[in-house]
């Protein structure tokens, strides 16, 4: 988020910091007085944390700009496209399937996702 204000779901946060069985990276673009997690744009953050991939997924949702910056660090790192998770709902416009204007190939953004993992995106042609 922008800043520690902005983050949703706060209690759910709160709850997933205690588990043990994932990590919780919360990050903020730039710093602020009493925040103490991590700083910085999601890419280079990302990099300097490296998760590992084994037995590890990414959920990837946000700005397009964050997104496109961001998969070639999950890439780089190891993660198998199966396991990479994200959202192409800026695409869609009508939101039902009838519009035709959030097909990719044969898939429609609106009725098929807007989630899709990045096996499911290479597989889909680029035009019909």
């Amino acid at each position: 988020a922008r800043n520690p204000d902005l983050f949703i779901y706060k209690e759910q946060l709160e709850e997933w910091k205690k588990r043990d069985d994932l990590y919780l990276h919360l990050t903020i673009d730039n710093p602020v007085d009493g925040w103490d997690g991590l700083t910085g744009f999601v890419p280079s953050v990302t990099k300097d944390i490296s998760p590992s991939p084994d037995k590890a997924w990414v959920v990837l949702c946000g700005p397009p700009i964050m997104i496109k910056y961001t998969l070639p660090v999950i890439s780089d790192l190891g993660f198998p496209n199966e396991r990479v998770y994200t959202s192409l709902e800026r695409r869609m416009k009508c939101g039902i399937g009838k519009c035709g204007r959030c097909n990719i190939g044969s898939r429609y953004i609106c009725a098929d996702g807007p989630v899709f993992s990045m096996a499911e995106l290479e597989d889909i042609p680029e035009s019909v």
